[in-house]
């Protein structure tokens, strides 16, 4: 015990160097920081925690043996400095994260002179929907173009990453405003209370944030893009209150979850056994077909959609810079507008949401619940997403009645279709649902 003492004392002095080292960069910080910078703050920010827990753990034992030693105890002098050296590594370690906090931040949009372009907008805010603190990411170059608010996939998860990645052209024509819900991301306090993790909240939680997004940027109505869970609040939004929506966008529309991953596990299970992966075969077996529950219901569907994913998705993927920098756990550590604490909530807000809120979309089916929507309708679907597989969705857009509706196949793309094939997204929102849509 008194040599892992002596080495978590040694370390403090290189962690407390790399620490000051990062204090002095965070001031010539680049917008977008570096892997080599995110890998070193990394290593700091888990040499501190397990610091912190092993000198907290020696504390504890030094104290157990005072209290229950009959021979020699350890001095008082010995506890004290103990109490000193933790106290000392919770010290560095709360002023690592806090400035990592501080720090975080959305980059200007520059100009041809290198300074904030005029009237433009890219703010970092917190909002209060439903009674709790939420996030927001606004990015624009002109604070007068309509407002489009997108909604991640999950839930849980956010998707501001790729978003700030890969469509930054859509900064040009519209204000983008991505949404960090409830229990997710830099949300991930508004987790509790949990018994507000519903469906219904998350609709109410969107049409107040678009309420407030009318009435801060003046805008009669905004646009609407959903991707995958997402699509599920922005459905019922704007089957609620059409009046607030321009246009709705669907991208990997989900309709019926149930059914989705039924199928799924069905593809995997035929799949396996063709191709005598014995071991998945009997894991899928083992596990039985979906709806998962209980606390840990994310395992199982991790496992079934991370394989599905592997098998049939990632060899259709023909875009080279999403395989390259598509990783959303990758583009969250490179996120300015993440700090260390933001970091950990994001995983915390992909494993708790996700089984608070996924077990409530088992009775959901939009061919039954839906099949009039009073807006005009975009569908977007991946001719590889096998995560969302298009049967369903297809089915979905015959059956719907709208003012307007129109279905786009992107046919290089799975699940992430309006990341693989950005232009295609693009082209389409600026082309073809702006000019068709009510804008005086």
């Amino acid at each position: 015990m008194n040599k892992f003492a002596r080495f978590l004392k040694f370390l403090i002095l290189p962690v407390s160097a790399a620490l000051a080292f990062l204090v002095y960069f965070y001031l010539l910080r680049p917008e977008y920081p570096t892997m080599t910078l995110i890998l070193v703050e990394g290593v700091l920010f888990l040499s501190l925690t397990l610091l912190t827990f092993g000198a907290l753990l020696i504390l504890l034992i030094t104290i157990f043996v005072r209290l229950v030693s009959t021979k020699a105890k350890p001095a008082p002098h010995h506890l004290r400095g103990q109490m000193i050296f933790l106290l000392t590594i919770v010290l560095i370690l709360t002023a690592f994260v806090g400035i990592s906090q501080l720090q975080a931040h959305t980059p200007a949009i520059t100009g041809p002179d290198g300074g904030p372009l005029p009237n433009s907008i890219a703010s970092l805010e917190q909002v209060r929907l439903g009674g709790v603190n939420q996030w927001l990411i606004i990015r624009g170059q002109d604070v007068n173009k309509p407002v489009l608010l997108f909604l991640s996939g999950g839930p849980g998860a956010s998707e501001a990453g790729r978003v700030l990645r890969f469509n930054q052209e859509l900064e040009k024509h519209f204000v983008v405003v991505i949404w960090e819900q409830r229990g997710c991301g830099k949300s991930y306090p508004s987790y509790y209370p949990k018994s507000k993790l519903t469906l219904d909240q998350y609709t109410r939680d969107l049409i107040e944030l678009t309420e407030l997004l009318r009435a801060r940027f003046n805008q009669e109505k905004i646009y609407l893009v959903g991707h995958s869970w997402g699509t599920i609040p922005g459905i019922r939004a704007v089957q609620a209150r059409p009046d607030l929506y321009y246009a709705y966008v669907g991208s990997a529309q989900m309709v019926n979850v149930r059914e989705t991953d039924q199928m799924i596990y069905n593809l995997m299970l035929d799949h396996s056994i063709k191709t005598g992966d014995q071991a998945f075969v009997q894991t899928l077996k083992k596990q039985g077909p979906p709806p998962y529950t209980g606390r840990n219901a994310i395992v199982p569907y991790a496992t079934l959609f991370g394989r599905e994913y592997q098998a049939f998705e990632v060899p259709n993927i023909k875009s080279q810079d999403y395989l390259q920098n598509g990783d959303a756990l990758l583009l969250m550590l490179k996120q300015p507008e993440y700090g260390w604490l933001d970091r950990i909530y994001y995983l915390l807000g992909m494993m708790n949401t996700f089984n608070v809120v996924y077990p409530q979309l088992q009775d959901l089916d939009f061919r039954r619940d839906a099949v009039r929507l009073e807006v005009p309708f975009y569908m977007l679907l991946g001719r590889h997403d096998m995560n969302n597989p298009s049967e369903i969705p297809q089915d979905y857009f015959d059956r719907l009645q709208a003012p307007l509706k129109t279905l786009y196949y992107f046919e290089d793309s799975g699940h992430g279709m309006i990341w693989e094939e950005p232009d295609l997204y693009h082209r389409i929102m600026i082309e073809t649902v702006l000019p068709q849509t009510d804008q005086p």
